[in-house]
């Protein structure tokens, strides 16, 4: 099978707006700051797995415009395989308008989505080449094209083993916690976990996902907690990981190098414990600076950043 990981999922192209608050009702915010960056779920954890050197097949389709130009070339660039990044002909690239506002512990985000191309079920995908990878990434928002996905190794490539984010499973919460269970890794936040499961509490969620693993493909889940740490949960067991502690600047993005350092774990066979430390050290990283690729942690950045901490212990 080929080296690496082969993803499929969306692009977008994102404008940062930084104030100094988040207005109200008829309210002005002076704008102290302004930026244009490649961006997309899915594209943002291939270029972090990219920056760490994993090598990394990407699927996607961008409109026929400058901005998906300019969003193939930015993958290109951290060496992502771009051939199956299509520019579909009249269409226009999805775009997305983040607010960023208030600081410190109290910054936040606001984030405007302009739905553009993306992966949809019918679209031509480059399937034997996504299958012969053993780890695919699926980051799809389109619920029938990742059933049909999710239904794909079975047939083709059994040794295939898919990897997922529940960033857009929370929107059909009913079926994609179904969905979830049939990846054999998924990586999410607290909050996407407790959506899906419907549970009160974290703890409930873990517990509520325990007992439904049983029986289904996924062999565990790896949650991040934010300046909690993480979490990897399998069937009869838990694994705790602290967070790093980095100087946050944005935190967008950071979940999709959360996904990215797990990956590169699961990639290189680690233990769990390990698992989270490259997804809070990718996470973190992303950080330090405004937008999603901005500030990504080399592959020394990472690895000091996880033996700083073994060093002390």
């Amino acid at each position: 099978m080929q080296p690496g990981v082969a993803a499929i999922g969306l692009c977008s192209w994102d404008r940062f707006i930084v104030t100094d608050a988040y207005p109200g009702p008829g309210e002005y915010a002076i704008v102290r700051q302004q930026l244009e960056q490649a961006g997309g779920t899915t594209a943002n954890t291939c270029a972090a797995l990219a920056t760490v050197g994993v090598p990394v097949l990407f699927a996607s389709y961008v409109g026929a415009d400058e901005a998906g130009e300019r969003l193939i070339q930015s993958l290109r660039v951290t060496g992502c395989d771009v051939r199956y990044v299509k520019q579909r002909t009249g269409g226009r690239s999805d775009t997305g308008v983040i607010v960023v506002s208030g600081s410190g512990v109290e910054r936040d985000r606001t984030i405007y989505w302009i739905q553009g191309e993306k992966p949809l079920l019918g679209d031509w995908l480059p399937i034997d080449e996504l299958l012969d990878h053993e780890w695919l990434l699926i980051d799809v928002d389109d619920v029938r094209l990742r059933a049909f996905l999710l239904d794909l190794p079975a047939h083709r490539s059994p040794r295939t083993r898919l990897v997922g984010t529940m960033t857009y499973l929370v929107e059909a919460p009913a079926v994609g916690w179904q969905h979830a269970l049939r990846h054999e890794y998924m990586c999410g936040n607290e909050r996407e976990l407790r959506i899906l499961t419907g549970a009160p509490s974290f703890e409930a969620a873990v517990e509520h996902a325990q007992r439904e693993m049983v029986g289904n493909a996924c062999r565990a889940l790896f949650i991040s907690r934010g300046s909690g740490g993480s979490v990897a949960i399998r069937q009869r067991t838990s694994t705790v990981a602290p967070a790093f502690q980095v100087e946050v600047v944005d935190t967008t993005g950071a979940g999709d190098g959360f996904a990215a350092g797990c990956l590169w774990g699961l990639v290189d066979r680690l233990d769990d414990g390990a698992i989270l430390a490259r997804g809070n050290a990718c996470g973190g990283l992303v950080c330090r600076a405004l937008g999603a690729r901005t500030a990504l942690g080399t592959r020394t950045e990472a690895l000091a950043l996880i033996a700083a901490r073994a060093g002390a212990a």
